[in-house]
């Protein structure tokens, strides 16, 4: 039988390939030493990059994640009981009340944490009380004002005789006092052409408006929901809007009242105040409405 051939002794030394293989990792690690000595480092934007990667991947305690001088790796994986030892304190938590931005990551003082959110919550409801009681206040300064308003133009209505065609009320929150006059009294049928009877009611209203010039007056008209079909009024909508104008611009040249504080609308039908099935509701749905607004509110 054939004795096989004996095989070559590997040459000593490490393989040929290594030795290119180290000059080209020599060549990389050069390349990007240069990189790094070209550029600039934000001091501002490494912490922020630090901070990120600590809390994303640390085992370590509140945030440590760096190992210090290479200790760990040199001494072994048994210097994992002295880890403390050899990590930073980037990323940490502060200990401090000032910086709880999370109650469940906090690991100080419990009691500490409790009494801090505990001031933290009776300031929170004294600022709370504070503005309640304020809102109750000028509540009660405008119910105060309103129901003032609303005595005064109610002598002032009984006084001047205005009768059954007007009518006066406040409104709930106690933002203003109106005085509703009948629309049928003031306009013929689809017009907003006052009627010459009616200006002698409207002047005496002047006069009750004219007491409270600056508190700000607002001349509303309305109508029954009955669709127009004729004349030069489009819908209700025109037609309400036509005759608060025309009663606002009455008044301002008749009593001189403050221009910048009356103004007017038309709200058509949709703020009745009565049934449409009626006769007798759309004629209280046909009105020109004066608010007068409490002073609380200027």
């Amino acid at each position: 039988m054939a004795r096989r051939k004996k095989e070559d002794a590997p040459a000593p030394g490490a393989p040929a390939w290594m030795a290119t293989f180290s000059d080209l990792m020599n060549l990389l690690l050069c390349f990007f030493v240069l990189l790094f000595a070209m550029s600039s480092v934000d001091p501002a934007k490494f912490d922020a990059i630090a901070q990120s990667f600590a809390n994303t991947f640390n085992i370590f305690k509140a945030g440590g994640a760096f190992v210090g001088d290479g200790n760990l790796i040199a001494n072994g994986a048994t210097q994992l009981n002295n880890l403390n030892e050899y990590t930073s304190n980037m990323g940490e938590k502060s200990d401090s009340t000032e910086d709880k931005n999370d109650i469940f990551d906090y690991e100080g003082d419990t009691e500490e944490l409790l009494e801090y959110y505990k001031n933290k919550l009776t300031e929170l409801e004294d600022k709370i009380e504070d503005l309640e009681n304020a809102e109750q206040y000028k509540q009660d300064q405008k119910e105060e004002a309103a129901g003032t308003v609303y005595d005064e133009i109610k002598d002032l209505v009984n006084q001047y005789n205005l009768g059954e065609d007007v009518e006066f009320g406040m409104d709930k929150a106690y933002n203003y006092v109106k005085i509703d006059v009948k629309g049928n009294v003031l306009f013929p049928s689809n017009s907003a052409q006052l009627r010459e009877e009616a200006k002698p009611i409207l002047l005496k209203i002047g006069d009750i408006l004219k007491e409270y010039d600056d508190f700000g007056i607002e001349i509303i008209g309305h109508t029954d929901n009955v669709p127009i079909k004729s004349g030069p009024y489009r819908d209700n909508d025109y037609l309400s809007a036509a005759r608060a104008i025309e009663t606002a611009q009455y008044l301002l040249e008749a009593k001189n009242l403050n221009p910048t504080k009356v103004f007017f609308s038309g709200k058509g039908e949709r703020e009745p105040v009565d049934t449409n099935a009626t006769e007798e509701g759309r004629k209280r749905n046909r009105r020109i409405e004066f608010r007068i607004y409490t002073p609380i509110d200027q």
